[in-house]
């Protein structure tokens, strides 16, 4: 698919060095292997729901020997009116079961540039995971250089904090901006390594946090968020988790700012689970602290 994938030019330019499969996703990923072993340096282009039927050859041909190949999964998260079909929602779920595997999730096109150049240079399997359509440009100035396995603070404040990957860290700018011009407090980290996750990162949020929000255009299980949950719930009990992420449902097709909104992963969506969060916890508190001088109450009689 050179169309589909942009590499219809790529295609002219370099005759030799260009593979069409067809639509044969497992003989793809099993011939990268054979040329990784060769000592080549591999790049398949692939959309991420088709990627899908090559999930074993990943696993047996790719990892297993911990070959150098370069996933490039296209069309990752909500692709809009190609169908249920065509959804690429599970990839961060399916290649972060597969041992050996390093799953990265670019914010803006620059982020995605840096990402094909340091998957090249790593030597061993990894995975660049990017939406449908044209690259976001926002963030343009947050440019960390990247570190295996490390992701990068863009603004860092106190009290919520938004933990995102992918595409879902311009939503989170946009979560971030619509609270701050109501006067709340909100840090936004940009997650990057979905597999493995930096947990020095999380550690750092939860020191000034009592709220972490997890984002990925992904399903929940299985992916980014939990990971990071599991993590939060062993190391720090006390901190209130929240999971933005896409339902245990296949999507059918629509456009994608209404499926966004209808499955509740657009900024507003996310503001109202926010403050839903909050007024429950205060909620709590508040009771508690009613129980408590009852208690003293009694206590004194």
């Amino acid at each position: 698919m050179p169309d589909g994938t942009g590499l219809k030019r790529f295609s002219r330019l370099y005759p030799d060095r260009f593979f069409d499969v067809g639509i044969a996703e497992e003989h793809a990923v099993t011939s990268a292997a054979g040329m990784a072993a060769g000592g080549l340096k591999p790049v398949v282009a692939v959309y991420s729901s088709f990627l899908q039927r090559g999930f074993d050859q990943i696993l047996h041909d790719v990892c297993i020997q911990n070959l150098p190949v370069v996933l490039s999964v296209d069309r990752a998260g909500l692709v809009g009116s190609d169908g249920e079909t065509h959804q690429g929602i599970f990839d961060l779920s399916f290649l972060s079961a597969i041992p050996n595997m390093s799953v990265f999730a670019p914010k803006n096109l620059w982020e995605l540039m840096d990402g094909l150049e340091f998957a090249l240079s790593y030597g061993g399997p990894f995975a660049v995971r990017y939406p449908r359509g044209e690259a976001y440009q926002g963030l343009k100035s947050f440019r960390a250089p990247i570190e295996y396995g490390k992701g990068e603070m863009l603004y860092e404040e106190k009290d919520i904090a938004l933990l995102a990957v992918g595409s879902m860290v311009s939503t989170g700018e946009h979560v971030r901006q619509k609270l701050k011009a109501e006067g709340w407090s909100c840090t936004l980290a940009n997650g990057r390594f979905v597999k493995p996750f930096d947990r020095e990162l999380v550690d750092r949020l939860a020191k000034d946090h009592w709220l972490l929000v997890t984002m990925e255009e992904n399903v929940l299980q299985g992916g980014y968020g939990l990971a990071v949950t599991n993590y939060i719930h062993e190391h720090y009990p006390s901190i209130k988790v929240m999971n933005i992420a896409l339902p245990d449902a296949y999507v059918e097709h629509g456009n994608v700012s209404l499926l966004r909104k209808s499955l509740g992963i657009d900024s507003d969506s996310v503001i109202w689970r926010l403050k839903k969060e909050y007024l429950d916890m205060e909620r709590q508190n508040a009771e508690w602290r009613n129980y408590n001088d009852k208690s003293g109450e009694v206590g004194k009689s």
